[in-house]
Formats: structure tokens, C-alpha cells, sequence
């Protein structure tokens, strides 16, 4: 079976390793590039002792209007990250538009309705981190993004 890794690539989004429909490891963005450098070592440690495969899907965002230049240039830069990583991991990478994913999962714009079928797709899962009063939207569009890997067969 394949591990599906589901990134929301934005600042305030997450990361998360699912398979067979289970949440194996989830967490929120980390804040540097080192941070995210050393989740994938963690989770192709896992993978490679497993001796199984991994599909990173990637949410494509755009700028949106009114965002300044230099928010849209560190964007692009994070974002740049993920295709590297999983050239240097040699994981298959798949970008895939916000409205593709949520389309396919039944879902529209609303970060509440992410959480809510997030619940119910992975019931273990606790969406409230530490020092957190509500749960993290980021890391529950990551949970989808990688579901959605697995039923497109990616």
C-alpha cells in the first residue's frame, strides 16, 4: 500500500502522512524550511523501513488579489520547497488546485466544513494542538489533500 503525503502549503497550513485511509503523522507548518526539511526525514525513515511507497500531493494556490510582492515572492519560495524535497526524497509529487481536491471531496470554501468532514474521516485524529483554542484548518486540509491522493489513485 502507498503512504499519501498531503500538504497545505500555506504559512498558517499543514503537513500529513496518511495510509489506507489512516492519519500516520499530522502537524502544522513548520515555521522554517529546516522544520519541514526534518518532518520529511521523520516520515521517509518510517516509509523507507516499511519498504513502501509515497505520493506527495500538494495543494496549488495562487496569489490572490491585493497581496503584496514580497508576501507572494516567500509564498513561491515555500512553496518551492515541497517539489525539492521530493526530488531529493524521490517521491511522485502532484500539484492539485484548492477547487480539484474540495470538488472531489464534497466540500466548498469553508475552512469549517474541512474540519468537520476531517472528523469524520479520521476520528482519531485531535485537530487542537498545544496552546490552541480551536482546531487547525491547515492541518485538516493536509489529512484531505493526502485522502484525496488515495482515492485518485495518485
Amino acid at each position: 500500500m502507498k503512504y499519501y503525503i498531503g500538504v497545505d502549503p500555506g504559512q498558517k497550513g499543514g503537513l500529513a502522512l496518511v495510509k489506507e485511509g489512516m492519519a500516520i503523522e499530522y502537524e502544522p507548518m513548520p515555521g522554517t524550511v529546516k522544520g519541514i526539511k526534518a518532518w520529511f526525514e521523520f516520515i521517509n525513515y518510517r516509509i523507507f523501513a516499511e519498504r513502501d511507497k509515497a505520493v506527495m500531493v500538494v495543494e496549488l494556490a495562487q496569489p490572490m488579489p491585493k497581496q503584496g510582492v514580497v508576501s507572494v515572492f516567500t509564498y513561491g519560495r515555500h512553496f518551492g520547497t515541497f517539489e525539492a524535497l521530493a526530488t531529493a526524497f524521490d517521491i511522485p509529487y502532484h500539484e492539485v488546485r484548492p477547487a480539484v481536491w474540495k470538488r472531489a471531496m464534497g466540500l466548498n470554501a469553508a475552512k469549517a466544513d474541512a474540519i468537520s468532514l476531517c472528523e469524520r474521516l479520521f476520528p482519531s485524529v485531535n485537530l487542537i494542538f498545544p496552546r490552541c483554542r480551536k482546531a487547525h484548518d491547515g492541518v485538516a486540509e493536509a489529512l484531505l489533500i493526502a485522502a484525496f491522493g488515495g482515492r485518485a489513485n495518485l
